[in-house]
């Protein structure tokens, strides 16, 4: 079973946030190039204006509200979640 909680609540998110948030937990702390958050989380190559991952993170952010700022975007590379 695939579960996620945030400060103690379940996160209810769709089969791709998950995938895409584990690809991200698992690399915390360095940054996860778009191309390689694509193959791994959604299990296809990324397509020149595929805006797929944008769309998931941007719902994951909001799912996790005021945790949001734990996912960064690296302009031009990917992205990258905080380690504490």
């Amino acid at each position: 079973k695939r579960r996620v909680e945030w400060r103690g609540k379940p996160l209810e998110l769709t089969s791709m946030q998950f995938n895409v948030l584990e690809v991200l937990v698992r690399n915390a702390g360095r940054v996860v190039s778009k191309k390689e958050l694509s193959e791994q989380a959604l299990g296809r190559p990324l397509a020149r204006f595929d805006r797929s991952l944008d769309v998931h993170l941007s719902s994951i952010r909001q799912k996790l509200g005021e945790g949001a700022g734990l996912i960064r975007t690296v302009r031009g590379t990917g992205y990258h979640l905080v380690k504490d």
